[in-house]
């Protein structure tokens, strides 16, 4: 659950997930209130996502984006990375599974007029 609220705060950056998380596991994450200018591979990390990573597993940075695009919809990843645009645009809505040729034919939802000539129907028609 935390690893969701994280990718929300960094706005789907997973490389930034894995940086804070390896912090916090480490114990290397400063406080983002103070300033350290000592430490040049320290992140800032907010509290919430400290208290929820306490005592977490340290995760490679591969296993960590193959969860996330195991989890997440494409959708979903691109909302989170540029908003509702880019959802609207990687949503898959009314898609159809791949099928072989000619195995579903579909017709408008409007009944056109057909004409045909009288001399066609009785060249053509019964009897």
């Amino acid at each position: 659950m935390t690893d969701r609220e994280a990718f929300a705060y960094f706005l789907g950056n997973i490389a930034a997930v894995h940086r804070a998380r390896s912090a916090v596991v480490d114990g290397t994450a400063d406080n983002p209130g103070t300033v350290n200018p000592g430490a040049v591979a320290a992140v800032a990390v907010p509290d919430f996502l400290r208290a929820g990573w306490g005592g977490a597993a340290s995760v490679v940075l591969r296993t960590l984006q193959r969860a996330f695009g195991r989890q997440l919809t494409p959708a979903g990843r691109a909302a989170w990375t540029s908003g509702e645009e880019g959802r609207r645009r990687s949503s898959v809505y009314l898609t159809r599974p791949p099928s072989t040729r000619n195995h579903t034919w579909e017709s408008d939802h409007k009944q056109l007029p057909s004409w045909c000539s009288r001399r066609a129907a009785r060249r053509y028609g019964p009897g």
